[in-house]
C-alpha cells in the first residue's frame, strides 16, 4: 500500500467526506503527517472527537516518528480548547506534544549559525509559546515550563521567547529550571534579552525570590564575554567591528562619530551610544 497516498487521501466512512469516521490506522497516519492537507483533516477529526482522542494520540507519541511537529500543534490546539480526559492524561499529552515540538525546533536550530539562532522563526516556536502563556491552570503552565526546560535548545528558545509574558511566579519557576549552558547555545542576543528580563524581575522581587533571580543572572553571564576586555572611550574602533553589550548582545559597529558610536544589534535594534558612557566589550 502507498502510505503517502493513504495519508494524503485517507478513507472516510461518511458520504460527505468529512473525516469523522476515520479508522485508527488512518488517524495514526495523519498524526505522523506534516503536510497542510493532512493536518487540516486531523484538526477536524480532533474537534469531532474532543473527548475520546487521548488513547490514539498517546499511542502515537510513544512510537518512533509516530507524532509529527505539525500534528502536535493540532493536538495542542484541540487540547487547549477542550481537555479530552482527566488532568493526568491531559498533562501527559501536552508534555508529549511539547517534547516533539521542542525536538523539531532543536533539529532545525542545528542548521542555523549561532547568530541566526536569535532570529529563528520556526512556526512551531509560536505554537509552543502560546501553550505556555495560555493562562490556564497553574499545573498546566508549570508542566509546560518544566517539560520545555528539559527539552534542549528548542525548548529553551520557546521559554526565552515566552518569558516576558509569564506571570512572576512562573518566571521564577522557569529560571530555577533553565540551564545557562543551553541558553548560551542560542546566541548572545538571546542571552542578553533573557538577562535583561531577569534583571528587571530581580528589581521587583524581594528576599529569597530576588536572590534566586540574581543567582541565575550570575550563572547566565557569558563566560567568553566576561573574560574579554572592556572597550574604553579611547580604544580605536572601526566600522565592521563586533562588540558585546550586556543588554543588547552582540552588534556590529556601523558608524563612528566624534563622541558617539552607532551599533547594529540585530533584533535588539540599532543604537547610538556615547563613547564616554557606553559599556562595551570586544565580542568573543
Amino acid at each position: 500500500m502507498d502510505t503517502k497516498s493513504n495519508i494524503m487521501n485517507p478513507p472516510v466512512d461518511s458520504a460527505d467526506a468529512e473525516p469523522v469516521g476515520l479508522s485508527d490506522a488512518t488517524v495514526a497516519g495523519l498524526l505522523a503527517a506534516e503536510d497542510a492537507e493532512s493536518i487540516e483533516r486531523l484538526a477536524v477529526w480532533l474537534k469531532k472527537h474532543a473527548t475520546t482522542f487521548a488513547p490514539i494520540v498517546v499511542q502515537a507519541a510513544h512510537k518512533k516518528a509516530g507524532l509529527s511537529g505539525e500534528a502536535s500543534c493540532a493536538v495542542l490546539d484541540a487540547l487547549m480548547s477542550k481537555a479530552p480526559a482527566d488532568e493526568e492524561t491531559t498533562l501527559g499529552i501536552m508534555s508529549d506534544c511539547l517534547r516533539v515540538i521542542a525536538g523539531r525546533i532543536t533539529k532545525s536550530l542545528r542548521d542555523d549559525t549561532r547568530e541566526a539562532r536569535t532570529r529563528h522563526d520556526d512556526p512551531l516556536v509560536g505554537v509552543a509559546v502560546a501553550v505556555v502563556t495560555a493562562g490556564r491552570r497553574s499545573s498546566l503552565s508549570e508542566t509546560a515550563v518544566s517539560c520545555l526546560a528539559k527539552a534542549g535548545p528548542g525548548g529553551t528558545l520557546v521559554l526565552a521567547r515566552a518569558f516576558d509574558t509569564l506571570r512572576d511566579s512562573l518566571k521564577l519557576y522557569a529560571i530555577r529550571r533553565l540551564k545557562p549552558a543551553v541558553i548560551w547555545e542560542l546566541g548572545d542576543n538571546v542571552v542578553a534579552s533573557l538577562g535583561n528580563s531577569v534583571s528587571k524581575l530581580a528589581e521587583e522581587l524581594e528576599g529569597r525570590e530576588s536572590k534566586a533571580a540574581l543567582k541565575f543572572l550570575a550563572e547566565l553571564a557569558p563566560e567568553e564575554h566576561s573574560k574579554s576586555s572592556e572597550i574604553s572611550p579611547t580604544d580605536p574602533l572601526k566600522v565592521g567591528d563586533s562588540v558585546f553589550h550586556a543588554s543588547w548582545g552582540v552588534g556590529t559597529v556601523v558608524k563612528i562619530g566624534h563622541e558617539t558610536l552607532t551599533v547594529d544589534f540585530g533584533s535588539s535594534g540599532t543604537r547610538t551610544l556615547l563613547r564616554a558612557l557606553a559599556t562595551l566589550r570586544h565580542a568573543a
